[in-house]
């Protein structure tokens, strides 16, 4: 495991047998035949962590890339969509009842689908390895807020949550 200490006041553990999609903060697992996607821990924490959700797909289901597999919801709403063309083999559909496996195994069992890619897939020339996904997050305005302070991430935020706490104190 990689790790990162401070990332919104939280310590991110990046698995080595994944491949990471960032943005949507997703991480995917398999041999190019058959993958297993499932949401970064980091994206789990961007998200202000899962209260519920909903999947929009079937088992057996034709995607294509940015076609909307599951619906989340967090402290906003998050549609996680496909990175790669297939069809869904499986849904984790105990997980939908299991929310706290996002924090407690976000890279074994809160996986949410597996899918079989249309064509054999190098994920190593697709996606970040897990060097490259520790260097971005480590850039991001998460890790420039290490005690994870609310507002303490964007410049807008800070501004705005700044201002709140010198009315409290005035």
């Amino acid at each position: 495991m990689l790790i990162i200490e401070g990332f919104n006041g939280h310590r991110i553990e990046i698995s080595q047998d994944c491949y990471y999609v960032s943005g949507p903060e997703l991480w995917i697992r398999g041999d190019g035949v058959t993958l297993v996607v499932g949401l970064t821990q980091a994206g789990v924490i961007l998200a202000g962590n899962v209260v519920s959700l909903e999947y929009l797909v079937e088992e057996g289901q034709s995607v294509s890339p940015g076609d909307v597999i599951v619906f989340a919801i967090t402290n906003k709403i998050k549609y996680i969509e496909t990175p790669l063309a297939g069809n869904i083999l499986n849904l984790n559909s105990s997980l939908v009842y299991n929310l706290h496996l996002f924090q407690e195994d976000p890279h074994g069992r809160a996986w949410l689908f597996s899918l079989r890619p249309s064509g054999t897939i190098n994920l190593s020339d697709r996606f970040l390895d897990p060097t490259s996904y520790q260097q971005r997050l480590l850039r991001s305005e998460a890790c420039g807020n290490p005690q994870g302070l609310k507002g303490g991430a964007s410049p807008t935020c800070r501004t705005i949550y700044s201002g709140i706490r010198s009315q409290k104190e005035g």
